[in-house]
């Protein structure tokens, strides 16, 4: 696999190295699903072999899991599943049973093939879908290795809740460094042409009023609420928060976000993932 290498320093006794792998898009169907699911499964199945030249997202993903046992801590940034069927799901938890990780929700991981688009009802419809096989809170959860303290939320909706907030500030309690994993990459002016390019948005969270209005972007949902222009505040001015990790836009980026530096994954039906040592 092409593994993006990021190295942090923190000050720790002892290094830690963590895998973050995102973006599989598993695009299996079953003979229950409709014939419409069944023909965009086919159909998106299809697209992305070509686009790997013939390897498939099972294969890439067993390929990071292979190379996950080297590492002290897996996360997962979402969009493993491309939807949420149960060929998907229990793909998924037979690829992950016995491991200990974490896991955020992406948009496509409860985005259903009978659906042109996820909303937060359907995150709350297959939540329990998920919970069934995952060790851990997609929505919001974290996991403390080696002196840091590795924090997943979802913002696969291009917004964050209070209760969020809450969590991630009972989380800076603890004292630990953070190190903050999301799906959505928060507003980078980087990566922000080439996320218009490809796919007609900003692709983030936290995009400026006058960036949606310059590109036309009417999706209600981009536009940053009165709960994420506070979390928003919070990273910026939260001295324990010392990276993100984020996915979503199928390439990657580097930057500085509030302040603190952020890093885009590749995906990993492409053959990517990210070393990340900290030290």
């Amino acid at each position: 696999m092409d593994i993006l290498k990021t190295q942090l320093d923190l000050g720790l006794v002892q290094p830690i190295r963590i895998l973050q792998v995102s973006d599989c898009h598993l695009s299996g169907c079953c003979e229950e699903d409709s014939e419409k699911a069944k023909a965009k499964s086919k159909k998106k199945t299809a697209e992305f072999l070509k686009e790997t030249g013939g390897v498939t997202q099972e294969q890439r993903l067993k390929e990071a899991l292979d190379l996950s046992a080297e590492y002290d801590a897996l996360v997962f940034t979402g969009d493993m599943a491309d939807s949420p069927s149960r060929a998907n799901l229990e793909l998924l938890a037979s690829m992950l049973e016995g491991r200990r990780y974490l896991y955020t929700f992406g948009n496509h991981d409860y985005y259903t093939y009978d659906s042109d688009n996820g909303n937060a009802d359907d995150r709350e419809h297959f939540l329990d879908d998920f919970l069934r096989f995952l060790p851990c809170d997609p929505t919001m959860d974290s996991l403390q290795v080696g002196g840091v303290n590795l924090v997943a939320l979802d913002d696969s909706l291009a917004q964050f809740s209070a209760l969020q907030l809450e969590f991630l500030k009972a989380e800076a309690a603890k004292g630990l460094p953070i190190l903050l994993y999301l799906h959505l990459p928060v507003y980078s002016p980087t990566f922000v042409p080439q996320a218009y390019e490809w796919w007609d948005s900003s692709m983030c969270v936290g995009t400026p009023a006058d960036v949606l209005a310059a590109h036309g972007e009417i999706d209600p949902k981009m536009r940053a609420e009165a709960e994420t222009l506070l979390m928003l505040d919070y990273i910026h001015e939260e001295p324990l928060i010392k990276a993100i990790f984020a996915s979503h836009l199928h390439f990657s980026d580097e930057s500085n976000v509030l302040g603190k530096p952020q890093f885009v994954n590749k995906p990993c039906y492409l053959g990517s993932a990210r070393e990340i040592l900290i030290k």
